[in-house]
């Protein structure tokens, strides 16, 4: 009888502690030879500070469950590549990062500029693949966003250089699924 205290202190605190869940996937380091990269974590404050819809994506990440997510940023200049950065944003489900993802592609615009192409991805589900017009000129760097879903994650590859082109980038965003899965 005396050993029933004890039991049910252990019990609550077990009860009470938090569920281990998945670690949020990172993005690769070293995927990109001849580049540096870095790495950081995306709290919803990091999103919703750096978005231009404040508001808009503070609403899809609460509603959407957002856990989080990291992201790495390569630099330096390969011939193909002189900036890529990839995203894996992790949601309370799939619903969420889907909101996510219509959330980016109807703001992707103001962030990069009129699109020159939008088309759907093969990755995942839900995605797309965003080429800006540029500005012509032949200075101008090649630039492509494309994001997908993966069950409840949301995942993202932002990339321009000299030779970047639809072939290129996508062969990121299929390295990072395949990291993320």
């Amino acid at each position: 009888m005396r050993r029933l205290p004890l039991a049910l202190i252990a019990f609550l605190c077990l009860a009470s502690a938090p569920i281990a869940l998945p670690a949020i996937p990172s993005p690769p380091a070293g995927s990109l030879p001849g580049m540096q990269s870095r790495a950081r974590t995306l709290p919803s404050t990091v999103l919703v500070a750096e978005a231009i819809d404040h508001a808009g994506l503070r609403r899809v990440l609460e509603r959407g469950g957002y856990a989080g997510g990291n992201e790495r940023e390569f630099y330096g200049k390969t011939a193909v590549f002189n900036h890529v950065t990839e995203q894996v944003l992790r949601f309370g489900n799939p619903a969420g990062a889907g909101a996510y993802l219509r959330w980016l592609r109807a703001h992707a615009a103001q962030s990069l500029g009129a699109p020159r192409s939008i088309t759907a991805t093969r990755l995942g589900d839900g995605g797309f693949n965003y080429r800006p017009q540029g500005c012509g000129c032949h200075t101008e760097t090649p630039t492509y966003l494309i994001a997908w879903r993966h069950g409840n994650l949301a995942l993202t590859v932002l990339a321009s250089g000299a030779e970047a082109n639809r072939r290129t980038v996508n062969a990121l965003a299929s390295r990072l699924d395949t990291a993320a899965a």
